[in-house]
């Protein structure tokens, strides 16, 4: 009897040895951080990521002279530009763009800070930039720029997504543009 009770323990030993191998690829058992790339979170990415988007959209701008009150001036036109970033962490990216209202000949320089609440495979985020206004002519004037977008993850490097962004530009005549922006990103 005692035997089999040997027996029986060493055969149970031995399906426990071969039981805590190495887990095979696909699996997420181990230490822990060894689950990245290997089933459990398809779209992590380690914190240093940079990217580039590039956007296309409408951009109404609305202008009252400071000397005219109540003289609206609203224009609506094409909108295309870049922006450049980089991830300081997977939730909050650095961001420098460019973008240029076609018919009014007016650019576009920003710089600024993007919070992303990553739900995959669609993604929300909030921005908020500090923006000269330069058209072709008249004076640079300077704006805060707070915006919304939502993303569709495509792979890894792709997405593509819609944004909204209003500007509140400082100047003696009040000048505010709405901004509605289909873009393209790449995160290499």
């Amino acid at each position: 009897m005692s035997r089999w009770i040997w027996t029986s323990m060493a055969l149970f030993a031995l399906a426990a040895a071969a039981g805590a191998a190495e887990p095979e690829p696909g699996r997420t058992d181990g230490p822990p951080g060894s689950e990245y790339g290997k089933g459990g979170y398809p779209y992590h990415r380690t914190p240093g990521q940079f990217y580039v988007e590039g956007f296309l959209g409408a951009a109404k701008v609305d202008v009252e002279p400071e000397n005219a009150p109540g003289s609206d001036n609203s224009e609506t036109d094409l909108i295309a530009g870049f922006n450049a970033g980089y991830l300081v962490e997977d939730w909050l990216g650095l961001q420098f763009g460019y973008g240029h209202i076609m018919d009014q000949q007016t650019d576009l320089f920003s710089g600024g800070v993007r919070s992303a609440y990553n739900m995959e495979p669609i993604n929300y985020y909030f921005s908020l930039d500090a923006e000269l206004y330069s058209p072709d002519q008249g004076e640079t004037k300077f704006g805060i720029v707070p915006g919304a977008g939502i993303d569709v993850v495509l792979n890894n490097h792709l997405r593509a997504g819609l944004r909204f962004q209003h500007d509140f530009i400082f100047a003696d005549d009040n000048i505010s543009i709405n901004r509605f922006m289909a873009r393209v990103q790449f995160k290499f």
